[in-house]
């Protein structure tokens, strides 16, 4: 449980992180809309069946953030670094954060059955977290699942992870 709130606590303060100067590019969707922008090299989109809800920011100008919901789940994305992706997927009442920031991270989450799923990937990190689990590589990267319960952090050749 600590680990859930130690996660929860950085997944806020990342969320607010981000050196970018370009406005957000924020995509919204809930109860079967679908929201696409893009605006020069940053993009945004949100897929939201009924009856969900997604949200998708690029803070970056660069780069991308994509979230889809269904029967009931909520998905987030937030890039906040140049040239990464933040990916999320929610389903079956599931809620999924997906949080890149740092340059050329990619963070994808696939929550379900109710469970949470977050992936922050930092500089040259990848984090996933979903339904085969965790993994994590590259520069900078942590990710957790409720559903199977396990979680990886860590950074470059060192990673720390319940996953057997």
């Amino acid at each position: 449980m600590a680990f859930i709130g130690s996660s929860a606590v950085a997944l806020t303060s990342l969320i607010g992180a981000g050196g970018a100067s370009a406005a957000p590019l924020v995509c919204d969707a809930v109860n079967g809309q679908q929201v696409n922008r893009v605006v020069g090299t940053g993009g945004c989109g949100a897929r939201a069946l009924t009856p969900s809800r997604a949200h998708a920011e690029d803070r970056s100008g660069v780069g991308t953030a994509v979230a889809s919901a269904q029967r009931n789940g909520r998905a987030n994305s937030y890039n906040t670094a140049p040239k990464s992706s933040a990916l999320s997927g929610a389903d079956s009442g599931g809620t999924s954060y997906s949080v890149t920031t740092g340059p050329g991270g990619l963070a994808v989450s696939q929550a379900r059955l109710g469970g949470t799923s977050i992936a922050v990937a930092g500089i040259g990190g990848n984090a996933f977290s979903g339904a085969g689990g965790v993994r994590c590589s590259g520069g900078a990267a942590a990710a957790y699942d409720t559903t199977t319960g396990t979680y990886c952090f860590g950074t470059g050749r060192t990673y720390f992870t319940n996953v057997r």
